[in-house]
This record gives structure tokens, sequence and C-alpha cells, in this order.
């Protein structure tokens, strides 16, 4: 079992990859997968700055839909006013909370508005 608890905390910053204490949801997602030995969907720079639309095709490529968190390493797109990644771990969900800036873990059941991913040969 992989450990993830250190990335709680660490504050959002767009594009950050994790060093100096800063990660972004994609790069959240990226690392958790990383240490899960979890195979990774093809990174796309235009997720930036994409619609949910578009990065639930690129991930369906990977991935197929889930209806819901399961497993560690399911992949999980918010649908707010931007589109934001997460992922499972430790059965629920690391996410970066909107209010705090920061890495947070919450339960499946706290998170609404979302379409989720899993491997294709989980």
């Amino acid at each position: 079992m992989s450990d993830c608890a250190d990335l709680i905390g660490l504050h959002f910053r767009l594009g950050a990859d994790g060093t100096n204490g800063e990660i972004d949801c994609i790069h959240l997602v990226y690392t958790v997968l990383d240490r899960c030995q979890i195979p990774a969907p093809p990174f796309n720079s235009a997720w930036y700055e994409a619609s949910w639309r578009m990065i639930a095709r690129d991930l369906l490529s990977w991935g197929k839909r889930v209806a819901e968190p399961a497993y560690d390493g399911d992949v999980l797109l918010f649908r707010q006013d931007v589109t934001a990644f997460a992922v499972t771990w430790q059965r629920g969900i690391l996410y970066i909370n909107r209010q705090t800036k920061r890495v947070n873990w919450c339960l499946p059941s706290v998170v609404t508005s979302y379409h989720c991913f899993r491997l294709k040969s989980s």
C-alpha cells in the first residue's frame, strides 16, 4: 500500500509538481498514481484550459468511466466553474480545497458533481 499522507496540506499553485511544498490538482493525481504504481494517462498540458468534456474524452483512452470512486488511483473530475482533478486514496478523496488552497482528504460521500475514471485493466 502506498503512502500519500505527506501530500495532505501541500499548498496549491497552478503548474506546481509537488516540489517546494506546492502542487496543482493534475500533479496531485499523477503523484498518487505513481506512488500506487498505476500507469498514468498521457499528460496533456491543454488540460489547464480545457473543458471537462475534452479532459473526459482523453481520460477514456486510458480508463473506463465508473459510477463511484472505490479504489486507490480512481481519477475524479469535479465539474465546477473550473475543472479540477482529484484522486482516491485510502478510501477517501485527495483534492485541492478551494477555500484553503491546500491538499485535503475527505470521504467520498462528501464530494458531488464529478465524473470518475478507473484504469481499464483494473
